[in-house]
């Protein structure tokens, strides 16, 4: 009798832990369910972990943590939680299946995730966005059976960490990258409540050698105690664009001053809706950004005039869907949109697009940059470099060092390389010490002035991106100082060419002189050309400023040819700048002019590149 008391005893023991264990994965669920209507993703899946090891065989526990990790970190582990619950379930819930479709579509089981969602809708309620996701993994089935030539390669445990990584921007000579983590050292060391993460930070690397270095979080006034994200980036990495979460979520703009970025101020275009991803053109004269204004999110451009950005028009229904748009990137010579979209040819969630630009839309059809770089998830914030050989984007793999992390993708040979030319150097004292400059380019042939730019006044460091088919006549210049000319002049498919200048302005004093390399005669000839008018202008300005300054206009030629000839064809053209100098109000008694045929080269006669160095106009200060 006391035996069978005990296993009685024993019997009701088990059943009330039993009881209690059951009790307990429900409780759980029920905090995991209201995590994910508060939208705090990360504290679900916790809950409903827990939830599911307290209790394996509760379907709605494994259905509600595939939800979660659909929506948070590591998606591709939804799958196994999906599968559980409907084979817990019967019959199988609509919504069930539906998740089931979801996580298969992200593993890339297109054809698994059809079934599931045509499962899903068994009373056909549901029957349009079936047909849409339907779409999708049909072109999924497309794009990875046929990859594409690109290659991908995780940036390293240097620059990525096991937290979030995400919204890189390169500038346009791939020599600072900008992006934005919830990591450790997020300025004030919080968390945000919400999701238990960091708050996010901006943080730049730089390529030293060939390779990035870790990043380093950006001080105040970027960074705060609260949510910091860089949205994007000027090509020349002078002006920032930051998302804050004021006024349903605007954008801010900040520039760096010598080494340091001003208080970021609100972008006049901003709405009461939500404002994101930014992208400024090469020339600085458009801007395109995204905005739900509408409802959708849409990609907008706007116009700079003078001193502010103009009204904002939506793009056409080229790039815009009646889906989401996001992150456009206007490649380096203004021919190629780069986008992300949940419409057109999407594989799943937001895929990256490129079309072709004219002067105020699209002009072509949207193209799919495919597999391996888009996935079934969302891909989002591709930065291109201004070569177009190299992709800059972040995504969330199985063999990634956290959450997100950042990768650069090789890019497949384009039938042609962007037509560009990427000017870049230091702007430097007779000491040699770092200036800012104000630089200036001009089409020679229109004389409109297209752009204008600083050199950083801490590095002297420049960079300007100019696309290709104009003549282009670059001045770098400072108050107080002698400007500097550079031309740079490419046909409409002149390829990519990278120069570099190492530019020293000097002070206005006896010896100096500048280069006119925007002064332009015909082969052989001494009529000065229509496209000098702007250079030639500038010296006009420069004497009037200066009005004791006397000068020396001297003409230069090569070697090649009979040098009695290049002697008078040098003296005519020292002339007839000297006599437009003096058409224009300029005193005849400050100005010479002199030839000097060949005999003072600067580059070597026996190359084409040093020829064309010799045949020049120089102004020489002879007294002040």
């Amino acid at each position: 009798m006391l035996k069978k008391q005990k296993y009685i005893f024993l019997a009701l023991w088990l059943g009330s832990f039993g009881l209690s264990y059951a009790q307990n994965d429900v409780k759980l669920l029920e905090k995991g369910k209201k995590f994910i209507e508060a939208k705090n993703f990360p504290a679900a899946v916790k809950f409903l972990e827990d939830a599911v090891t307290a209790n394996p065989k509760n379907a709605e526990a494994n259905w509600r943590l595939a939800q979660a990790y659909l929506q948070s970190s590591p998606k591709k582990r939804a799958l196994t939680f999906a599968e559980k619950a409907v084979s817990l379930s019967n019959p199988v819930p609509d919504e069930m299946y539906f998740t089931l479709g979801q996580a298969r579509h992200i593993a890339h089981d297109f054809d698994g995730a059809i079934d599931a969602y045509k499962r899903s809708d068994s009373k056909r309620y549901n029957r349009i966005e079936v047909a849409r996701l339907v779409r999708q993994c049909e072109f999924g089935k497309k794009y990875v059976a046929s990859p594409t030539a690109a290659r991908m390669s995780n940036m390293g445990n240097v620059v990525n960490t096991a937290n979030s990584e995400y919204l890189p921007f390169i500038t346009a000579d791939q020599m600072r990258l900008f992006f934005t983590s919830r990591r450790a050292s997020t300025t004030g060391g919080e968390r945000d409540p919400d999701d238990g993460l960091y708050y996010e930070d901006i943080y730049i690397s730089y390529n030293r050698g060939g390779a990035f270095d870790a990043g380093q979080n950006l001080p105040s006034p970027i960074n705060t105690k609260q949510h910091d994200a860089c949205i994007g980036i000027s090509p020349d990495g002078q002006t920032m664009f930051i998302y804050r979460g004021t006024n349903g979520g605007d954008i801010y703009i900040s520039e760096l001053k010598d080494k340091e970025w001003s208080k970021p101020v609100a972008f006049e275009n901003n709405s009461p809706a939500f404002e994101s991803s930014v992208c400024m053109s090469a020339d600085g004269r458009k801007l395109f950004f995204v905005s739900d204004r509408k409802g959708n999110k849409d990609i907008y451009m706007c116009l700079r005039q003078k001193n502010k950005w103009g009204p904002p028009r939506i793009l056409s229904n080229k790039i815009n869907t009646p889906y989401d748009e996001e992150s456009p990137n206007l490649q380096a010579d203004g021919k190629t949109l780069y986008f992300s979209s949940k419409g057109h040819s999407s594989m799943g969630g937001y895929d990256i697009f490129k079309i072709p630009m004219g002067a105020g839309d699209a002009t072509g059809a949207p193209e799919n940059l495919g597999s391996p770089i888009n996935t079934a998830a969302d891909d989002l914030y591709f930065s291109l470099s201004a070569d177009g050989k190299y992709g800059y984007f972040a995504s969330e793999k199985e063999e990634g060092l956290g959450r997100q992390d950042l990768y650069v993708v090789r890019m497949p040979p384009p039938p042609r390389p962007p037509d560009v030319a990427l000017l870049k150097g230091t702007v430097r004292d007779e000491t040699g010490k770092p200036l800012e400059a104000t630089i200036s380019v001009s089409d020679n042939v229109s004389k409109e002035q297209v752009a204008q730019f600083k050199s950083n006044g801490s590095s002297g460091e420049y960079v300007v991106a100019l696309p290709a088919g104009r003549n282009y006549n670059v001045t770098i210049e400072q108050k107080d100082r002698l400007f500097y000319s550079e031309n740079v002049s490419m046909s409409s498919e002149g390829g990519y060419t990278e120069l570099r200048r190492e530019v020293k302005l000097s002070k206005p004093e006896t010896g100096a002189k500048i280069i006119l390399n925007n002064v332009f005669f015909d082969s052989g000839k001494a009529e000065l050309r229509p496209e000098s008018a702007t250079e030639l202008q500038r010296l006009v300005q420069l004497m009037r400023r200066l009005p004791k300054l006397k000068v020396e206009v001297s003409g230069h030629t090569d070697n090649v040819g009979n040098e009695r000839i290049n002697q008078k064809l040098s003296e005519s053209r020292a002339a007839a700048v000297r006599t437009f100098l003096t058409t224009q109000g300029i005193e005849a008694m400050r100005l010479t002019a002199k030839g000097y045929g060949s005999a003072k080269p600067l580059g070597n006669n026996a190359t084409a590149e040093g020829r064309q160095q010799n045949r020049r106009t120089e102004f020489v200060i002879t007294g002040m």
